[in-house]
C-alpha cells in the first residue's frame, strides 16, 4: 500500500482497456474492497472483540485477488482504562500491526487533546486523516495529520477524506485548533483528489450530516461510511440514506463493501456490502499477543481490591445518561468528601464502564479507571446561583440525544421536565435542603474539564478557584479509590437527586 497526502502533482491515468471476451477496446470494469470499522476503544475489556478479531477479517479479505482497503474510522483513541495512562499510544500500536490504508479522526480522537493527537499520528505508520481541522500555528493542518489522502491497492487508487462535527469543539474544549465546515472542506478537498487521479473518493464521518446524501448525488464523493453506537442506544432508526452512505450502528460491527465500476465512469459505480461481528471470529494469535501484552503493564495495579459494593451497581450508558444512578451518586459524593464543596457535578460522558455489579462484587481500581478513564481532576470553584441553574439548564439540553453532558449532583436535588424548550427545563433545584438562590455563592467540586467550558458548561468557566484542605492534584479516579478503601463497603443509593416529571405524568 501507498499514499499520496494533498496537494500533490496531478497524474494522468489510463481508463481504457482491451476487452479480453470480444478483442475489441471497450471501458474495463474495475473492483476494489473496503473494510471499515470504528468505536473501538478498549481492548480485553469488551464481550464485543477488539483489534485481534478485527485483525483476522482483514487478514482474510487481504488474501482475496481483489484490491482491498482497509480504512478505521477512529473514534478510538479513548477513553479507556489504559488511555488514562497512555494517551492511546497502545491503540496507534495495535494498529500499526493492522496495516489500515488510512485512519479517520472523530471527536475522540481529541480525548487528550490536540498535542497528543499529534504526537499519536506521528506514532502511525499509516496516515491519520481530518479534512476539516485548521491550526494557526502551522497555517493548515494539525501537525501530523492529512486534510486528504489518496491510497493505492494494486492498480487502484482511492481518495480518503475524514470530518466530523465542529459541536466536538464543546465536547473538548480546545487549545488551539479550529474545526470548520465539514462540507466545505469536503467539496474542497474532493476536487484536489480528483485532479490527483483518484479514482472513488470514500469519506469517514461521524456525525449527523444532512449534506452527505446530497454530496454523493452530485458525484463529489463516491462512498460514505460511519459507525455510530448512539443510534442503538437512543433506539433512534437508522437514517434512510442512498446505498453509498453505509452507516453501521451494533458494537463490534465490520463492513466489507464490494464496489464495482466502468472505468474512468464513478457514476457507474455499484456497492454490495455485508457486515460481520467481531465477536463471531477467531483472533489473530499474533496482534492477541501484543493485545495482552499493553493488557498485561498495568494488571499488577489495576487488579488492587480496594472495596466490595453492597448493593446492585449498573452503568449503562443509556441510564447514566438520562436519570439517577447509584455509581454516578458515588462519584460527586466522593468529590464533595475530598474538597469540603457544598454541592458537587459531573457529567455522565466521564462514566464509561458500562458494566453491572452485582451486590458483594468487589471492586478493583481497573473497575474504577474503566469507570473513569479520563485524566481529568477536581476543582473547587465559586458559583452563584445563576450561573448554577445555567449549568444544569445545559446538562438537559441534549437529554433526548443521551449525550454526556447529562449532569449528575451530590449536595443538590432538582427536578427537570425534558419535554420542555431548551433552556426552560429545570423546573426546581434545591440545594441541601433549601431552595437554589440565584444571587448566594456555592462552593461547586467539579473536573476540570468542565470548569473550562467542556460539553457545553460555558457557565463554569472562569469562576473564581478555591482552595482546600490537602488539597493536591488528584485525578477523579483516585479520589474516589480513597473514598471507596476508606468506607471498606459501600452502598450507594438512589434519593431523588434527579427527577423527571415527564416520567411521572399520565
Amino acid at each position: 500500500m501507498s499514499y499520496l497526502s494533498l496537494p500533490v502533482t496531478c497524474l494522468l491515468l489510463g481508463t481504457c482497456l482491451l476487452s479480453p471476451l470480444a478483442g475489441q477496446a471497450v471501458a474495463a470494469e474495475r473492483q476494489a474492497r473496503l473494510i471499515f470499522t470504528a468505536e473501538l476503544p478498549r481492548i480485553l475489556e469488551t464481550e464485543q472483540g477488539d483489534y485481534a478479531e478485527l485483525a483476522s477479517i482483514v487478514k482474510t479479505q487481504r488474501q482475496q485477488p481483489i484490491p482491498t482497503f482497509f480504512l478505521f474510522g477512529g473514534d478510538s483513541l479513548g477513553p479507556s482504562t489504559l488511555a488514562s495512562f497512555d494517551r492511546g499510544s497502545h491503540i496507534i500500536d495495535i494498529l500499526n500491526l493492522l496495516e489500515p490504508d488510512a485512519m479517520g479522526v472523530a471527536k475522540r480522537e481529541f480525548s487528550f487533546f490536540e498535542d497528543e493527537l499529534s504526537l499519536r499520528s506521528y506514532e502511525a505508520s499509516f496516515p491519520v486523516v481530518a479534512s476539516n481541522l485548521f491550526d494557526p500555528i502551522t497555517g493548515g493542518n494539525l501537525d501530523g495529520l492529512e486534510s486528504s489522502v489518496i491510497v493505492q491497492q494494486a492498480d487502484v487508487r482511492l481518495g480518503v477524506l475524514a470530518v466530523f462535527s465542529p459541536a466536538a469543539a464543546e465536547q473538548y474544549p480546545l487549545n488551539r485548533v479550529m474545526i470548520t465546515s465539514p462540507e466545505e472542506a469536503v467539496r474542497e478537498q474532493s476536487v484536489l483528489l480528483r485532479q490527483a487521479g483518484a479514482e472513488l473518493i470514500v469519506l469517514l464521518y461521524s456525525a449527523n450530516f444532512d449534506f452527505v446524501d446530497s454530496l454523493i448525488q452530485q458525484r463529489v464523493i463516491d462512498v460514505a461510511l460511519r459507525k455510530n453506537e448512539l443510534f442503538r442506544l437512543t433506539k433512534t432508526e437508522l437514517p434512510k440514506t442512498l446505498p453509498a452512505n453505509i452507516n453501521l450502528s451494533a458494537p463490534g460491527e465490520v463492513a466489507v463493501v464490494d464496489l464495482r465500476w466502468t472505468a474512468g465512469a464513478p457514476e457507474t459505480l455499484q456497492l454490495e456490502p455485508s457486515f460481520q461481528q467481531l465477536k463471531a471470529q477467531q483472533p489473530d494469535p499474533t496482534v492477541l499477543k501484543v493485545v495482552k501484552s499493553h493488557s498485561a503493564r498495568l494488571e499488577q495495579l489495576l487488579g488492587e481490591t480496594i472495596g466490595t459494593t453492597t448493593v446492585e451497581l449498573d452503568t449503562n450508558r443509556r441510564l447514566v445518561r438520562s436519570q439517577e444512578n447509584a455509581l454516578a451518586n458515588l462519584v460527586v459524593d466522593a468529590m464533595v468528601w475530598h474538597t469540603g464543596a457544598d454541592i458537587a457535578l459531573v457529567n455522565a460522558g466521564n462514566i464509561r464502564g458500562e458494566k453491572h455489579y452485582p451486590a458483594g462484587t468487589s471492586l478493583t481500581r481497573r473497575d474504577i479507571a474503566m469507570e473513569l478513564p479520563y485524566r481529568n481532576q477536581v476543582v473547587l470553584v465559586q458559583v452563584t446561583g445563576k450561573q448554577l441553574l445555567a449549568a444544569l439548564e445545559n446538562g438537559l439540553s441534549e437529554f433526548e440525544l443521551l449525550r454526556g453532558r447529562f449532569a449528575h449532583l451530590s449536595g443538590m436535588k432538582m427536578q427537570f421536565d425534558p419535554s420542555q424548550p431548551v433552556g426552560k427545563r429545570v423546573i426546581s433545584v434545591q440545594i441541601n435542603g433549601q431552595p437554589l438562590v440565584p444571587k448566594q455563592q456555592y462552593k461547586l467540586a467539579t473536573f476540570d474539564y468542565l470548569a473550562e467550558g467542556g460539553d457545553g458548561y460555558k457557565a463554569l468557566v472562569d469562576l473564581p478557584q478555591l482552595n482546600y484542605s490537602n488539597q493536591m492534584n488528584k485525578l477523579i479516579a483516585e479520589v474516589v479509590v480513597d473514598y471507596i478503601k476508606l468506607q471498606k463497603n459501600i452502598a450507594p443509593v438512589l434519593q431523588q437527586r434527579l427527577v423527571n416529571t415527564a416520567r411521572s405524568q399520565p
